[in-house]
Protein backbone atom coordinates (compact mmCIF):
# COMPACT_ATOMS: atom_id res chain seq x y z
CA UNK A 1 0.00 0.00 0.00
CA UNK A 2 1.17 3.55 -0.41
CA UNK A 3 2.39 5.32 2.10
CA UNK A 4 0.42 8.50 1.23
CA UNK A 5 -2.61 5.88 0.99
CA UNK A 6 -2.33 3.93 4.25
CA UNK A 7 -4.36 4.66 7.28
CA UNK A 8 -3.31 7.39 9.42
CA UNK A 9 -4.86 5.62 12.61
CA UNK A 10 -1.50 3.92 13.30
CA UNK A 11 -1.50 4.77 17.12
CA UNK A 12 -2.14 3.24 20.20
CA UNK A 13 -4.20 5.23 23.21
CA UNK A 14 -5.26 4.82 26.80
CA UNK A 15 -8.28 2.87 27.34
CA UNK A 16 -11.46 4.14 26.49
CA UNK A 17 -13.16 3.66 29.52
CA UNK A 18 -10.18 5.48 31.79
CA UNK A 19 -8.83 8.16 29.16
CA UNK A 20 -10.26 11.18 31.10
CA UNK A 21 -8.52 10.09 34.30
CA UNK A 22 -5.35 8.88 32.80
CA UNK A 23 -4.94 12.48 31.36
CA UNK A 24 -5.45 14.19 34.72
CA UNK A 25 -2.20 16.72 36.03
CA UNK A 26 -0.61 15.69 38.93
CA UNK A 27 -2.27 18.87 40.48
CA UNK A 28 -5.64 18.09 39.71
CA UNK A 29 -5.15 14.56 41.72
CA UNK A 30 -3.90 16.42 44.61
CA UNK A 31 -6.59 18.33 44.89
CA UNK A 32 -8.69 15.41 44.17
CA UNK A 33 -7.31 13.93 47.37
CA UNK A 34 -7.45 16.63 49.36
CA UNK A 35 -11.16 16.89 48.85
CA UNK A 36 -11.24 13.63 49.54
CA UNK A 37 -9.04 13.42 52.79
CA UNK A 38 -11.35 16.83 53.78
CA UNK A 39 -14.37 14.85 53.62
CA UNK A 40 -13.49 11.78 55.39
CA UNK A 41 -11.96 14.18 57.98
CA UNK A 42 -15.50 15.83 58.64
CA UNK A 43 -17.25 12.06 58.61
CA UNK A 44 -15.22 11.07 61.22
CA UNK A 45 -14.46 14.16 62.98
CA UNK A 46 -12.91 12.71 66.65
CA UNK A 47 -13.78 16.60 67.43
CA UNK A 48 -17.14 16.13 67.11
CA UNK A 49 -19.59 15.09 70.12
CA UNK A 50 -22.14 13.29 67.61
CA UNK A 51 -22.03 9.12 67.38
CA UNK A 52 -20.66 8.75 64.00
CA UNK A 53 -23.37 6.77 62.10
CA UNK A 54 -22.58 3.55 60.18
CA UNK A 55 -23.57 4.91 56.89
CA UNK A 56 -21.29 8.27 57.50
CA UNK A 57 -18.29 5.47 57.94
CA UNK A 58 -19.08 3.97 55.38
CA UNK A 59 -19.10 6.95 52.75
CA UNK A 60 -15.19 7.34 55.11
CA UNK A 61 -14.20 4.31 54.20
CA UNK A 62 -15.07 4.33 50.34
CA UNK A 63 -13.51 7.91 50.38
CA UNK A 64 -10.02 6.45 52.12
CA UNK A 65 -10.08 3.58 49.45
CA UNK A 66 -10.38 5.94 46.47
CA UNK A 67 -8.04 8.09 47.98
CA UNK A 68 -5.16 5.42 48.33
CA UNK A 69 -6.17 4.04 45.22
CA UNK A 70 -5.31 7.35 43.21
CA UNK A 71 -2.13 7.56 45.09
CA UNK A 72 -1.01 4.06 44.13
CA UNK A 73 -2.30 4.29 40.29
CA UNK A 74 -1.24 8.11 39.42
CA UNK A 75 1.53 8.45 41.66
CA UNK A 76 3.14 5.46 41.50
CA UNK A 77 1.72 3.15 39.08
CA UNK A 78 0.98 4.77 36.34
CA UNK A 79 4.33 7.10 36.02
CA UNK A 80 6.92 4.20 37.15
CA UNK A 81 5.46 0.86 36.34
CA UNK A 82 2.30 0.11 34.08
CA UNK A 83 -0.13 2.05 31.73
CA UNK A 84 -2.85 0.60 29.91
CA UNK A 85 -3.58 1.35 26.05
CA UNK A 86 -5.92 -0.05 23.24
CA UNK A 87 -5.00 -0.61 19.70
CA UNK A 88 -7.49 1.00 17.40
CA UNK A 89 -5.77 -0.04 14.19
CA UNK A 90 -4.02 -2.70 11.70
CA UNK A 91 -0.57 -1.38 11.68
CA UNK A 92 0.68 -4.13 14.56
CA UNK A 93 -1.78 -7.35 12.74
CA UNK A 94 -1.49 -9.97 13.55
CA UNK A 95 0.37 -9.77 16.66
CA UNK A 96 -1.92 -7.06 17.94
CA UNK A 97 -5.67 -6.89 16.53
CA UNK A 98 -7.09 -3.46 15.79
CA UNK A 99 -9.76 -3.63 13.05
CA UNK A 100 -13.55 -3.60 12.89
CA UNK A 101 -16.29 -5.76 11.18
CA UNK A 102 -17.19 -4.51 7.68
CA UNK A 103 -13.49 -3.08 7.18
CA UNK A 104 -10.76 -4.58 4.84
CA UNK A 105 -13.27 -7.78 4.49
CA UNK A 106 -13.54 -8.15 8.41
CA UNK A 107 -16.53 -9.88 9.77
CA UNK A 108 -15.60 -8.87 13.45
CA UNK A 109 -14.08 -6.02 15.57
CA UNK A 110 -11.03 -6.18 17.57
CA UNK A 111 -9.46 -4.33 19.74
CA UNK A 112 -6.69 -5.80 21.88
CA UNK A 113 -6.26 -4.40 25.58
CA UNK A 114 -2.69 -3.73 26.47
CA UNK A 115 -0.58 -3.32 29.51
CA UNK A 116 3.21 -1.72 28.87
CA UNK A 117 6.01 -2.18 30.92
CA UNK A 118 6.89 1.57 31.34
CA UNK A 119 9.76 -0.05 34.54
CA UNK A 120 11.95 -2.37 32.09
CA UNK A 121 13.27 0.26 30.03
CA UNK A 122 15.18 2.39 33.49
CA UNK A 123 17.33 0.18 33.35
CA UNK A 124 17.63 -1.41 29.61
CA UNK A 125 17.81 -0.90 26.31
CA UNK A 126 14.98 -1.99 24.03
CA UNK A 127 16.20 -4.99 21.78
CA UNK A 128 15.47 -6.25 18.62
CA UNK A 129 11.86 -8.09 18.44
CA UNK A 130 10.58 -6.00 21.22
CA UNK A 131 7.32 -4.27 20.54
CA UNK A 132 8.16 -0.69 22.02
CA UNK A 133 5.08 2.28 22.53
CA UNK A 134 6.79 5.85 22.30
CA UNK A 135 6.15 9.21 21.15
CA UNK A 136 6.87 9.30 17.43
CA UNK A 137 7.80 12.53 15.90
CA UNK A 138 5.69 15.19 14.44
CA UNK A 139 6.79 14.05 10.91
CA UNK A 140 4.82 10.86 11.19
CA UNK A 141 1.77 12.83 11.50
CA UNK A 142 0.90 11.70 8.06
CA UNK A 143 -2.90 12.24 8.46
CA UNK A 144 -3.08 16.05 9.72
CA UNK A 145 -0.55 16.58 7.15
CA UNK A 146 -3.02 15.67 4.59
CA UNK A 147 -5.79 17.28 5.91
CA UNK A 148 -3.83 20.99 6.17
CA UNK A 149 -3.88 20.56 9.72
CA UNK A 150 -0.08 21.38 12.66
CA UNK A 151 1.34 18.33 12.86
CA UNK A 152 1.48 16.56 16.14
CA UNK A 153 3.76 13.60 18.24
CA UNK A 154 1.08 10.73 18.41
CA UNK A 155 2.18 8.18 20.48
CA UNK A 156 2.44 4.83 18.29
CA UNK A 157 3.22 1.06 18.87
CA UNK A 158 6.13 -0.93 16.48
CA UNK A 159 8.43 -3.52 16.23
CA UNK A 160 11.72 -2.70 16.76
CA UNK A 161 14.02 -3.59 13.91
CA UNK A 162 17.41 -1.78 14.37
CA UNK A 163 19.07 -0.77 17.28
CA UNK A 164 21.88 1.80 17.93
CA UNK A 165 24.91 0.64 15.55
CA UNK A 166 23.01 -1.55 12.82
CA UNK A 167 22.35 -0.60 8.76
CA UNK A 168 19.19 -1.64 8.12
CA UNK A 169 17.99 -1.28 4.40
CA UNK A 170 15.10 -2.62 2.46
CA UNK A 171 15.56 -4.29 -0.86
CA UNK A 172 13.49 -5.14 -3.09
CA UNK A 173 13.82 -8.84 -4.19
CA UNK A 174 12.26 -11.78 -6.64
CA UNK A 175 10.41 -14.76 -5.44
CA UNK A 176 7.99 -17.45 -7.45
CA UNK A 177 4.60 -18.00 -5.90
CA UNK A 178 2.51 -20.21 -8.05
CA UNK A 179 5.36 -20.73 -10.49
CA UNK A 180 5.11 -17.34 -11.51
CA UNK A 181 8.15 -14.42 -10.23
CA UNK A 182 7.12 -11.84 -7.60
CA UNK A 183 8.95 -8.86 -6.47
CA UNK A 184 8.72 -8.16 -2.79
CA UNK A 185 10.73 -6.18 -0.27
CA UNK A 186 12.73 -7.81 2.52
CA UNK A 187 14.56 -6.07 5.09
CA UNK A 188 18.77 -6.95 5.63
CA UNK A 189 19.96 -5.58 9.00
CA UNK A 190 23.85 -5.66 9.00
CA UNK A 191 24.08 -7.09 5.61
CA UNK A 192 21.74 -10.06 6.20
CA UNK A 193 18.17 -10.62 5.51
CA UNK A 194 15.90 -10.81 8.29
CA UNK A 195 13.70 -13.90 8.68
CA UNK A 196 10.31 -12.48 9.90
CA UNK A 197 7.88 -14.96 10.75
CA UNK A 198 5.71 -12.21 13.04
CA UNK A 199 4.51 -10.23 9.91
CA UNK A 200 1.21 -10.50 8.42
CA UNK A 201 2.58 -10.62 4.79
CA UNK A 202 5.26 -10.01 2.59
CA UNK A 203 6.15 -6.30 1.84
CA UNK A 204 4.74 -5.04 -1.26
CA UNK A 205 7.50 -4.75 -4.05
CA UNK A 206 6.55 -1.70 -5.54
CA UNK A 207 8.36 1.62 -5.11
CA UNK A 208 11.00 2.16 -2.19
CA UNK A 209 10.87 3.96 1.39
CA UNK A 210 12.57 7.14 2.15
CA UNK A 211 14.02 6.05 4.61
CA UNK A 212 16.65 2.55 4.34
CA UNK A 213 15.00 1.76 1.18
CA UNK A 214 17.86 2.75 -1.82
CA UNK A 215 20.40 4.02 0.99
CA UNK A 216 21.23 1.69 3.55
CA UNK A 217 20.61 3.60 7.29
CA UNK A 218 23.29 3.34 9.75
CA UNK A 219 21.71 4.07 13.35
CA UNK A 220 23.23 6.17 15.91
CA UNK A 221 23.59 5.43 19.74
CA UNK A 222 20.45 6.83 20.68
CA UNK A 223 18.70 6.06 17.40
CA UNK A 224 16.01 3.11 17.12
CA UNK A 225 14.39 1.83 13.60
CA UNK A 226 11.04 0.45 13.73
CA UNK A 227 8.11 -1.32 11.35
CA UNK A 228 4.66 -2.73 11.79
CA UNK A 229 4.33 -6.19 11.91
CA UNK A 230 1.44 -5.13 8.93
CA UNK A 231 4.46 -3.80 6.84
CA UNK A 232 1.57 -2.93 3.89
CA UNK A 233 -0.67 -0.86 6.17
CA UNK A 234 1.76 0.43 8.82
CA UNK A 235 3.13 4.32 9.16
CA UNK A 236 6.49 3.09 10.80
CA UNK A 237 10.21 4.30 10.37
CA UNK A 238 10.31 3.56 6.77
CA UNK A 239 8.44 6.85 6.18
CA UNK A 240 9.66 9.29 8.87
CA UNK A 241 12.72 8.36 10.34
CA UNK A 242 14.08 6.60 13.70
CA UNK A 243 12.90 7.08 17.13
CA UNK A 244 15.14 8.06 19.12
CA UNK A 245 15.49 6.48 23.12
CA UNK A 246 13.97 9.72 25.07
CA UNK A 247 10.95 8.81 23.49
CA UNK A 248 10.34 5.65 24.08
CA UNK A 249 7.65 5.07 27.15
CA UNK A 250 7.73 1.26 27.68
CA UNK A 251 7.81 -2.58 26.01
CA UNK A 252 4.42 -3.89 25.16
CA UNK A 253 4.12 -7.16 27.33
CA UNK A 254 0.43 -8.49 28.20
CA UNK A 255 -2.58 -8.36 26.17
CA UNK A 256 -5.36 -8.65 28.89
CA UNK A 257 -8.63 -8.16 26.68
CA UNK A 258 -10.51 -9.67 24.88
CA UNK A 259 -10.43 -12.31 27.18
CA UNK A 260 -9.64 -15.35 24.61
CA UNK A 261 -6.36 -13.38 23.57
CA UNK A 262 -5.34 -12.53 27.05
CA UNK A 263 -1.44 -13.91 27.04
CA UNK A 264 2.07 -12.71 26.68
CA UNK A 265 2.95 -10.43 23.86
CA UNK A 266 5.91 -11.74 21.51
Amino acid sequence: MNFFAQQAASSVAETPPTEFLANLSVGMIGFIALVLSLVRFALLNPLSKRPTTNFARSIAEFCESILVALVLVFLLLRPFFLQAFFIPSQSMESTLLGHSAGVDGYTDTVNDHIFVNKLIFRYSNPQHKDIIVFRAPKDADGESKRQGLPQVENVLIKRVIGIPGDTIQVREVEVKEGGEKKTIKVVFRNGERLTEPYTKEPMDGSGQPPFAGNTPLTLAPDQYFVMGDNRNNSNDSRFWGVVTRDRVIGKASLIFMPFNRMGIIR
